[in-house]
C-alpha cells in the first residue's frame, strides 16, 4: 500500500502575489487579500496536486485578523475551488506553522525561510522555499 503524501502550501508570496501589492496596507485595507493576483504557475501546480488521489493538499496561511481570514477564504474559493474548506488552515501572523500540521511527514511550500526551518525541525518533514525562479512545479 502506498503511503499518502501531505502537502501544505502557504498563500502569500506562493499562490497569491503579495509582494506585487502595496503590502504595507495588508492588515487594514478592505479586501486586500481577496484582490491579490494569483501566481498562476503555482496555482496550476497545486490544482494538479489536488486532482492526484494519492496526495492530500492543505493550505496553511498566516493572517492578521478575522477580516483577512475571510478575504483569504474567498480568494481560495475563487482560484482553487477544488480545495475543500476542511483543508484550509488559517493561523495568526507570527505563529509557528509546524504547530498547525495535522499529519505526519508534511511537505511545506513557503516563501519564508524561517517557516521552512521551523517546519523541517520536526521529524520527517520536508520544506521547499518557493521563489519566482523556483515554483511549486519544480518540486513535484
Amino acid at each position: 500500500m502506498r503511503k499518502q503524501k501531505y502537502f501544505y502550501s502557504d498563500m502569500d508570496g506562493v499562490l497569491a502575489d503579495f509582494f506585487g501589492a502595496k503590502w504595507e496596507n495588508f492588515a487594514t485595507e478592505p479586501n486586500f487579500f481577496y484582490n491579490l493576483a494569483p501566481i498562476q504557475k503555482n496555482v496550476d501546480a497545486l490544482i494538479k496536486l489536488i486532482e492526484n488521489k494519492n496526495v492530500s493538499v492543505r493550505i496553511l496561511s498566516a493572517s492578521p485578523n478575522a477580516n483577512c481570514d475571510q478575504d483569504k477564504l474567498r480568494w481560495l474559493k475563487k482560484y482553487i475551488p477544488q480545495l475543500k474548506r476542511k483543508n484550509i488552515i488559517i493561523m495568526r501572523v507570527g505563529e509557528n506553522k509546524a504547530d498547525y500540521m495535522k499529519t505526519k511527514n508534511g511537505i511545506l511550500f513557503d516563501d519564508y525561510q524561517k517557516n521552512i526551518d521551523e517546519w523541517t525541525e520536526r521529524k520527517n518533514n520536508i520544506g521547499y522555499l518557493i521563489t519566482n525562479e523556483n515554483g511549486i512545479e519544480k518540486y513535484l
